[in-house]
């Protein structure tokens, strides 16, 4: 599978974002679904959106494609007020939302032929993204014998088709066996590599730390973290300490302004230490005399992050959210709604 692909580069400086969301909310009937939501993406950064079920990353998507129209706020792509000249602003765009719909009884060939027609995209464009995604050797049979993974890397190889300055990625990896994840991984992975901007939205943690420059973690339809992975995962460490004098322990975090006591159980105690303070607490720990049983460091994980930040910004949205979010036309249809 071959990734030398360099998307058109925007004209203008190099710090142009390609994606800006500003203040964007969207209500369904009385439930807030996104509020006041803000971000940006540069050329060439992955964006990956996480968020428990009903935080509103499908929500935010739907309305960068127009899907959705936000009560409030400003998208812009490329430059372009995607609210005012949508047509326009999607041209920049390609897209993967959810599972891929081609004609199965049609070869992958054909299934972009027809894409490439619509686009005004010349033949030997498609031969090019099939070769990209690595299907240049299915590229003649009917889709209907295509697994789910070759499928989904079909889709990609229709999203890049125009050569997008924006990729939107929706759970590109969803139901997908250990064999078709790796493959759609290593496919971002290498559109990342040549420039690609990028926003993938994805349940898969491990996944998006391993491909995303940039995170942006959402939370009952707000922002609760964002920023570069590196960034974010470089604060503090866990440390757990195991002592048979844990009240002294607590006592030190009282006193001492860089050391946080996370949690207790017994002579077990979690902590937080700024990574630049490491030695400074291995001396503080022989100067007081205490004794040590066990002591093990943890760094941070995207995976923790997302949990520590999800669970700090109140109660689980969850299903709740989904119901009222997706399935609030029902309500409505019956009266319920309130």
């Amino acid at each position: 599978m071959r990734s030398r692909e360099t998307p058109v580069a925007l004209q203008g400086t190099a710090q142009r974002a390609v994606l800006e969301v500003r203040g964007v909310t969207k209500r369904y009937g009385s439930f807030l679904a996104v509020a006041d939501v803000s971000f940006s993406l540069e050329q060439g950064h992955v964006l990956g959106m996480l968020g428990p079920n009903g935080a509103g990353k499908t929500t935010i998507i739907c309305t960068i494609l127009g899907l959705v129209h936000p009560d409030a706020g400003q998208i812009r792509i490329a430059g372009i007020d995607a609210r005012q000249d949508a047509r326009e602003a999607l041209r920049h765009v390609g897209a993967l939302v959810e599972s891929p719909t081609f004609y199965p009884y049609l070869t992958g060939r054909e299934n972009l032929r027809i894409l490439a027609l619509l686009r005004n995209v010349p033949e030997m464009r498609i031969t090019e993204v099939l070769e990209l995604v690595g299907l240049a050797e299915r590229a003649e049979q009917r889709v209907g014998t295509y697994s789910l993974g070759m499928r989904q890397r079909l889709a990609i190889a229709a999203a890049v088709l125009h050569r997008p300055l924006l990729l939107i990625l929706d759970e590109p990896t969803n139901g997908l066996d250990p064999h078709g994840i790796v493959e759609v991984r290593e496919l971002i992975r290498g559109l990342a590599a040549n420039g690609q901007t990028i926003l993938l939205c994805s349940h898969a943690l491990a996944e998006v730390q391993q491909v995303c420059s940039h995170v942006l973690i959402l939370d009952r339809g707000r922002v609760v973290a964002q920023g570069a992975i590196d960034t974010l995962l470089a604060g503090d460490h866990a440390v757990v300490l195991r002592t048979p004098v844990p009240e002294r322990v607590r006592a030190l975090c009282a006193m001492t302004p860089w050391l946080r006591l996370l949690a207790e159980d017994g002579n077990v105690l979690h902590l937080a230490v700024p990574s630049t303070c490491e030695e400074e607490f291995a001396q503080l720990l022989l100067t007081e005399q205490i004794p040590v049983l066990e002591l093990s460091r943890h760094s941070q994980t995207l995976e923790r992050l997302f949990l520590e930040t999800t669970s700090r910004s109140g109660k689980r949205s969850g299903n709740h959210a989904l119901r009222r979010g997706r399935l609030g036309w029902w309500r409505l249809v019956k009266g319920q709604e309130k």
